[in-house]
């Protein structure tokens, strides 16, 4: 997976769409909390009246880094979905990177200047593997520091893994706050080997279009109607760690 060059796909369609709401962000109601619950949060106020759908506003757009799991069919399926909801989408993945590539890439710094309402991350993948994972806490926590300071709300989407991590993704969990974490694992139950491209490790199309369902679901689920665009809602503290 790890590929010699960087790969540049700038989907940017930063269209306007005036006020109007999409279906696709219509809130559901409460329901029974997920196996993901603990790691990836319940929502507060669950016996609270349902709230108005949330709207998304002239100039919102959404901003997608990460590595090359972000290009396996899984941008490839949001952005229609972003781009029905009058939201452009932005993305900026580079193969074979790191929390630590990103947490100080200064290319990063111009598109948060531009102000995107939601940062979606793609990391971990290239992590897994670490003898150490706990040395790179520092680099999620400044890389998710730079997005809050832009204003930005942020989801980070967990790699789907194809093999036991030796803990990155409780790095990441435990240190991206305020970052909404997506365990993909947990809400997929994993992907299936026939999920996953030839080299047994990115989803393939049907194995992407199926995240990219899974974490859609969840996304909508997490927005913020009070406050409009792509605000998400707080979460409860978080449960503990995964053994």
């Amino acid at each position: 997976m790890r590929l010699p060059c960087r790969t540049l796909a700038l989907a940017l369609s930063l269209f306007a769409a005036s006020c109007g709401r999409s279906d696709a962000a219509l809130p559901r109601q409460a329901r029974p909390a997920a196996s993901a619950t603990d790691w990836a949060g319940a929502r507060v106020r669950v016996d609270a009246p349902p709230a108005p759908p949330a709207e998304t506003r002239k100039g919102a757009w959404v901003l997608h880094i990460g590595d090359s799991f972000v290009y396996a069919s899984l941008q490839q399926n949001l952005g229609p979905r972003f781009h029905g909801a009058g939201t452009g989408y932005v993305v900026d993945a580079t193969t074979s990177t790191y929390t630590t590539t990103w947490a100080g890439d200064p290319d990063l710094d111009k598109w948060l200047a531009r102000r995107p309402s939601l940062v979606l991350v793609t990391l971990g993948a290239n992590e897994v593997d670490m003898p150490v994972p706990e040395e790179h806490a520092g680099a999620v926590r400044q890389l998710v520091r730079r997005i809050r300071d832009a204003g930005a709300s942020c989801a980070w989407i967990a790699p789907p893994l194809w093999k036991r991590d030796t803990g990155i993704l409780q790095v990441i969990h435990d240190h991206c706050a305020p970052c909404l974490f997506f365990d993909s694992d947990a809400v997929l139950g994993g992907l299936h080997p026939d999920e996953r491209q030839r080299d047994g490790i990115h989803p393939n199309e049907r194995g992407g279009a199926r995240w990219a369902t899974a974490f859609w679901g969840w996304l909508e689920d997490h927005r913020d109607a009070a406050r409009g665009n792509w605000a998400l809602l707080p979460f409860e503290p978080r449960g503990p760690s995964r053994s």
